[in-house]
C-alpha cells in the first residue's frame, strides 16, 4: 500500500497515548522534547507519570473517544488490536509500535542525538545479533560485552537478565520485545521492522537474545529482514542453554559410555503442536535436549516411551539454569511428569533425556557451590531454598 507522507506541528496535534505500563513508557520517551499536545490515558506507572509531569502532558483515567492520532501501547496484543480497530472505525489515525499491520500511521524513529562530532545522518547503521548466554552474566563473551558498550540501541528479549543489561552503554535506549508462551509483547514481524528502522536511522543496534541467537532464537528470520533491506549486520554467538545448563548441572551431553550423539529439539512447533520425528528421537545411545518443553512434558515422555525408549530412561528438568535460582528435578520418563504435576516450575526451563542424566550425582557442582556462598550449607540461613531437587 502506498503511504501519504505528512508533517505536523506537534503543538497542534491532538495525540493520545493508550497504555500505562512499560510499553507505553518506551513509546512516550519517543515524544520527549517535542512540545507535543499529548494526553495519556489510564492509571500510570510511576516512571510514566513522572515523565508526563516533566513534559506537561495531560493524564486522565478515562479512554479517548476523539482525536487526530491514537498511539496504542497497552502491553497486550489483544488490547492493542481492539483499540486499533476502534480507531479505524472512528476514522482516527492509529499507530501501534511494532505492528504495521494494525497501524494506519507510521511514526519515524526518534531518540537522543549522537555525539556532535559524528552526526547520525552521516553514520552507517549496523545491527549486531548478540547471544547473551543462558543466564549467568559471567558467560557473556568478550565481543558481546564490547558491542553492548558501543550500542546506541539495545533490543532485548525476556530471557536477558538485568545484570547483563546493566553492562550496556548507559546512554543506550533499551527496548523490550520479550516473548512468553502465548504472550508476545511485540510480534516477530514488528521486531524485524524495528531492527530495519533503527539501522536505517544510522544507529548501532544490539539485538540481544538469551542463549545463542541461531539455536531456536529466530535469529535467522531477523537477519533475513536486514539482508532484504541491504543493511549491515553481524552475529556474535552465545553459549546456548543446552551447553551452559549441561555444565552447571553436571550432566555431560555426550559421554563415551552413555551417549555418542546429542540432539537439540524444540518442545513446540510454529503451529503450536508437538508433532516430532519420535521414532528417530527414541533411538538409543543419544542425549535429547528439549527447549521450550515445559508445557508439553507429558506428551514428550509418553511419545518417547511409545516409540521404544524404556520408561526407566533418566530425564532432568532444569529451571532457570546457570543462575542462583537454578533448580534441578530428575526422574524417569515414567515418573517425572507425575512428580512435577503440582509444581509451578519457573521458566525458562530445559529438559534433558538420556543415561547421562545420572552423572549429575557425581559431577554436579554449581548448586553446592551456590549454597555455600549464601551460608545455607553452614546453617546460617533458617530456611534453605531447594536449588537442587533430585526427587
Amino acid at each position: 500500500m502506498e503511504l501519504l507522507s505528512l508533517q505536523f506541528d506537534p503543538r497542534h496535534l491532538d495525540a493520545h497515548l493508550i497504555g500505562a505500563g512499560q510499553a507505553a513508557l518506551m513509546m512516550a520517551r519517543q515524544f520527549q522534547g517535542l512540545d507535543l499536545a499529548l494526553t495519556l490515558h489510564g492509571e500510570m506507572m510511576p516512571a510514566l507519570a513522572t515523565l508526563a509531569r516533566e513534559e506537561g502532558w495531560r493524564c486522565v483515567d478515562d479512554m479517548p473517544r476523539t482525536g487526530q492520532l491514537w498511539v496504542v501501547a497497552t502491553g497486550s496484543a489483544a488490547e492493542d488490536a481492539r483499540w486499533a480497530e476502534t480507531a479505524r472505525q472512528s476514522h482516527i489515525g492509529v499507530h501501534v509500535p511494532g505492528c504495521p499491520e494494525l497501524s494506519t500511521v507510521r511514526l519515524p524513529v526518534r531518540t537522543r542525538a549522537l555525539a556532535p562530532e559524528t552526526p547520525r545522518a552521516l553514520r552507517r547503521g549496523h545491527v549486531s545479533l548478540v547471544g547473551a548466554g543462558p543466564g549467568d552474566p559471567g558467560l557473556l563473551t568478550l565481543r558481546a560485552l564490547e558491542r553492548l558498550r558501543e550500542a546506541d540501541v539495545v533490543i532485548h528479549d525476556r530471557l536477558v537478565s538485568p545484570e547483563i543489561l546493566a553492562l550496556a552503554n548507559p546512554q543506550a535506549r533499551r527496548l523490550y520485545v520479550g516473548k512468553a508462551r502465548s504472550a508476545h509483547s511485540v510480534p516477530q514481524e514488528g521486531i524485524n521492522q524495528s531492527l530495519v528502522d533503527w539501522a536505517r536511522g544510522g544507529y548501532q543496534v544490539v539485538r540481544l537474545k538469551g542463549g545463542d541467537p541461531f539455536i531456536f532464537g529466530r535469529g535467522g528470520e531477523e537477519l533475513q529482514a536486514l539482508a532484504a533491506a541491504k543493511l549491515s549486520f553481524e552475529v556474535v554467538p552465545g553459549i546456548t542453554a543446552a551447553t551452559g545448563i549441561s555444565a552447571y548441572t553436571g550432566i555431560p551431553l555426550t559421554h563415551r559410555d552413555h551417549a555418542q550423539s546429542v540432539r537439540f529439539v524444540t518442545g513446540h512447533l510454529r503451529n503450536g503442536t508437538c508433532d516430532l520425528d519420535w521414532q528417530t528421537l527414541a533411538a538409543p545411545g543419544q542425549t535429547l535436549v528439549f527447549y521450550m518443553g515445559l508445557g508439553t512434558l507429558d506428551t514428550l515422555c509418553e511419545q518417547l516411551i511409545q516409540h521404544g525408549l524404556s520408561g526407566s530412561t533418566p530425564i532432568a528438568l532444569v529451571e532457570q539454569g546457570t543462575t542462583a535460582r537454578q533448580r534441578l528435578h530428575t526422574g524417569t520418563l515414567e515418573n517425572l511428569p507425575g512428580r512435577l504435576a503440582d509444581l509451578k516450575a519457573a521458566p525458562p526451563t530445559l529438559i534433558i533425556v538420556g543415561e547421562v542424566v545420572n552423572l549429575h550425582e557425581t559431577l554436579g557442582w554449581f548448586a553446592t557451590q551456590t549454597a555455600k556462598s549464601l551460608g545455607w550449607a553452614t546453617g546460617k540461613h533458617p530456611s534453605p531454598l531447594p536449588l537442587a531437587d533430585s526427587r
